[in-house]
């Protein structure tokens, strides 16, 4: 990998959770989330549908912003101390878990806005409403619940875990395994949708502080890579020989 590659690569790990944060922070204000995604059916159609275009439209921004984690994420590996199989792995188990979320977060973009407008259309009988609400919760489990909350968020926990174990620093190391330990301990929250789950009320806070920390990681982790980057373009500049220079030679 080129020292130009890796610079890009740092920067784009650096961004990205910081980039996130600007439509997840509008959700929050706008739409209530991610505590929304908790409420009946019926308020959460409500909710989207007065919120209107701009809703949409942060939901899509949302969404893009895994597009750059996705590429990040295919060529990452080749800049990590590891073997070419952990390598592959790591890779699929980044990729997996962007495409998930990203079919996760799309959802509100192409599923959730007609079936909002379904349940509002004032034209709409009690019967459409009530089968409104099973699309919607299906939907909702089946891409949010299954494949965003569960699937991405259980591939993005061992992503975390393995790239962990492949950094210098200590301080990296234990600040990934404890993010995505947290992420692991937070999947009992979408289990606790369906089953009793001991201590279900504080899991809910698992992913969030997961996240926190992850960003922490992701920010540290593509600031050091720009930082090696830098290094090494400049060992390799003052070892290249000067134009039309001879070349030392052989010992």
């Amino acid at each position: 990998m080129t020292a130009r590659v890796r610079l890009i690569l740092g920067i784009a790990l650096a961004v990205f959770p910081l980039l996130v944060q600007i439509p997840f922070t509008l959700l929050g204000v706008g739409f209530d989330y991610p505590d929304i995604l908790r409420r009946p059916p019926a308020e959460v159609l409500e909710r989207f549908a007065a919120g209107g275009d701009s809703l949409v439209l942060t939901w899509y921004a949302y969404a893009l912003c895994v597009v750059p984690f996705l590429l990040a994420v295919i060529v990452l590996p080749d800049a990590l101390d590891a073997s070419p199989e952990r390598r592959r792995l790591i890779r699929a188990l980044g990729v997996i878990s962007a495409v998930t979320q990203l079919v996760g977060l799309l959802r509100w973009t192409l599923v959730v806005p007609g079936l909002a407008s379904a349940y509002v259309d004032p034209a709409a009988s009690a019967a459409t409403r009530d089968a409104v609400v099973v699309a919607f919760d299906t939907q909702h489990r089946l891409f949010g619940n299954l494949l965003g909350e569960h699937v991405g968020q259980l591939t993005l926990a061992l992503w975390t875990l393995l790239i962990a174990t492949t950094q210098r620093h200590a301080a990296l190391r234990w600040l990934g395994r404890v993010a995505g330990g947290l992420f692991l301990l937070g999947l009992g929250d979408g289990l606790a949708t369906v089953i009793a789950v001991p201590g279900a009320s504080l899991l809910g806070d698992a992913p969030l502080v997961a996240f926190l920390l992850w960003t922490a990681w992701m920010i540290a982790t593509g600031v050091g890579l720009a930082i090696r980057s830098r290094s090494s373009s400049r060992t390799a500049t003052r070892t290249t020989p000067a134009a039309g220079a001879a070349a030392a030679p052989p010992a």
